[in-house]
């Protein structure tokens, strides 16, 4: 635990050509490694050839996909160089379609079959019972019928005088009967087509009754389902004689690999990996590839020059969630503070206090506590919640209600003025940490003499007018701080002149007038309590003015919605505002770079 991030470790790894698909993924499994190449000395992976492989994997994935089965990831991990790997894989899954193409194609013509019997049973259901259906299927030469589905009630635009139609309307669907000439009838079948109508086939082992017809479609269905369960079945040992669970795990193994490291440095036997950990030690990754079982040389020497080491925060689990704020502003580096461990105290602070109610932080603690891993940005309302819990009771606040629990401190309503000072008195606190976070920063850089000289003579005026508010002797601070400043700014320059006191005169006026600024901005915090306090007395107002106990408790409950939705966001976007413009402007110039470990690779359901 530090407030100061600590640059990741450089590490060289070299293994054989064979393993190392694996030993990449064994690597990303870890979750503290980020991949640099540099080597410009060896070839690198043939990747033409294996997108090449891979598009044609897609090929037979956009057609088959329905009918393969899950992957092995278990046992699906083969060692091998990932072009050997891929074209045995992609071998296995052609060959799998030279099997299973044709009765592929038998399972689809069974089940449009059987969809259109679904159909014809419908529009039968709907038909009179005097109908000889037979007539249906065995019509012609010169008169022939035909059954057709039609979308949204659409009518053909064009119908030959020599037709007749019938429509019939189910509870799904629109039909229509038509009987005519066949070429009348072939014209009108090109009409409904192209407004997306569809033929339905007339088998010609159709009954004459209809109760025959229907039951001659219940027998045809039972045989198609039984067909294609031995179809099924068929497909199955066909899976599995081609190994293809495994195959597939081995292909989309092989798509991560190319998707996330896309040019190492190889050789004919060795392949080389390169780039950061955030296991500065290096204990744990070791202790992982020798886990695996593959054959490896590892070594932890000094980073090239030309590269940039990302930043490693180590903060302890209850402050990792709040590392979001300064990385919105961007990484610090090696000389800035991480302010994480702060911000993890000051933002549930901020919250609480404009958000003090003890049902609503509740609802935000339980909602951060069953979506904090599915939406780890929801960590943050665990803190959030419980600390607007605990000013709830500090105000006397659940729900909206000021007379269920008493005020451990006070209601805010009643001491507006004391809600807004105690704020007020945070923010000089706040912006004092800040200040000191800058002067350890320039500790770190080596130019604490210079800040001595202007920036600590600021801190010392910004002090004093602080405390001549509450004691006038405090005015000598003032003073001191004035002549402090400018003997530093003397110093600083090797040339006095009238200019260079002017722009020092003005850098003094604006650095002062922002903190003081950045101060009473702090005053919002206690407006926003007091906004949140007379919002939830103006909906218990509006409940206690009706005489209905229904409408009341449906008022105070629209009343909490709107509360914990409207304040809520507001009180989020109020708090982040504080700490990137008021706090984290003191000291955060975000000038490193973040750590990005490799994604391990994930199964196929989630990643495709």
């Amino acid at each position: 635990m530090s407030l100061r991030p600590v640059p990741a470790r450089w590490f060289e790894l070299l293994t054989s050509k064979k393993d190392l698909a694996k030993t990449v993924e064994v690597l990303a499994g870890t979750g503290s490694v980020e991949l640099e190449t540099h080597s410009d000395e060896v070839a690198r992976i043939n990747l033409p050839d294996l997108q090449d492989q891979l598009e044609e994997f897609n090929r037979l994935a956009r057609r088959y996909d329905s009918y393969w089965p899950e992957p092995d990831f278990i046992s699906g991990s083969m060692p091998g160089s990932p072009d050997v790997l891929l074209s045995s894989a992609l071998g296995h899954l052609k060959s799998w379609e030279e099997d299973a193409a044709e009765l592929i194609q038998t399972y689809e013509a069974l089940t449009a079959e059987d969809g259109d019997l679904d159909l014809l049973n419908e529009l039968f259901t709907q038909l009179d019972e005097g109908l000889d259906f037979s007539l249906l299927s065995r019509s012609g030469p010169v008169v022939i019928a035909k059954a057709y589905l039609l979308p949204e009630e659409e009518h053909p635009q064009h119908v030959p005088a020599s037709v007749m139609l019938k429509y019939i309307m189910t509870e799904d669907h629109y039909f229509l009967l038509a009987v005519g000439e066949p070429d009348a009838l072939r014209a009108l079948s090109e009409d409904l087509g192209m407004g997306k109508g569809k033929e339905l086939p007339i088998p010609k082992w159709i009954g004459g009754e209809k109760s025959v017809a229907l039951e001659r479609i219940y027998s045809r269905k039972e045989e198609i389902a039984d067909h294609m369960r031995r179809i099924k079945d068929l497909l199955s040992n066909c899976c599995e004689n081609h190994r293809l669970s495994r195959s597939l795990a081995t292909i989309y193994r092989m798509e991560w690999f190319l998707t996330h490291v896309s040019n190492l440095p190889v050789t004919e036997n060795f392949a080389w990996v390169t780039g950061w950990t955030s296991d500065v030690e290096g204990k744990n990754i070791q202790k992982t590839l020798n886990d695996s079982g593959l054959k490896f040389i590892i070594r932890f020497p000094d980073p090239p020059v030309t590269a940039k080491a990302p930043m490693v925060m180590d903060n302890p689990w209850w402050a990792r969630p709040f590392e979001l704020f300064s990385g919105m502003l961007g990484t610090p580096s090696e000389s800035e503070a991480d302010p994480s461990l702060v911000v993890a105290i000051l933002v549930p602070l901020l919250f609480g206090y404009m958000f003090g109610d003890v049902g609503h932080g509740l609802i935000l603690f339980l909602f951060g506590l069953a979506f904090r891993k599915r939406w780890p940005i929801t960590r943050i309302l665990i803190a959030n919640g419980l600390s607007a819990m605990a000013f709830g009771f500090l105000f006397g606040s659940i729900f909206g209600l000021e007379h269920i629990i008493p005020a451990l401190w006070v209601h805010p309503i009643t001491q507006p003025l004391l809600i807004l000072m105690v704020p007020l008195a945070g923010g000089v606190v706040i912006m004092m940490i800040g200040l000191v976070l800058n002067a350890l920063e320039s500790y770190w850089r080596g130019d604490f003499r210079d800040w001595l000289k202007v920036d600590a003579a600021i801190i010392t005026i910004y002090v004093g007018i602080i405390a001549s508010v509450f004691a006038t002797e405090a005015i000598y601070l003032i003073y001191l701080g004035l002549i402090w400043y400018f003997i530093g700014s003397l110093l600083k320059v090797k040339k006095v002149s009238l200019s260079g006191i002017l722009v020092s005169l003005g850098m003094l006026v604006e650095s002062l007038f922002q903190l003081l600024i950045n101060t009473v901005s702090f005053v919002r915090v206690g407006a926003f309590a007091l906004a949140h306090a007379g919002l939830s007395l103006a909906f218990f107002t509006m409940a206690s003015s009706t005489e209905n106990m229904v409408i009341s408790v449906l008022i105070m409950i629209v009343g909490n919605i709107i509360v914990l939705i409207l304040e809520g966001l507001v009180v989020t976007i109020q708090t982040t505002r504080l700490v990137l413009f008021e706090f984290f402007i003191r000291f955060l110039r975000g000038s490193g770079r973040m750590f990005h470990p490799l994604a391990a690779p994930s199964e196929h359901n989630n990643s495709r």
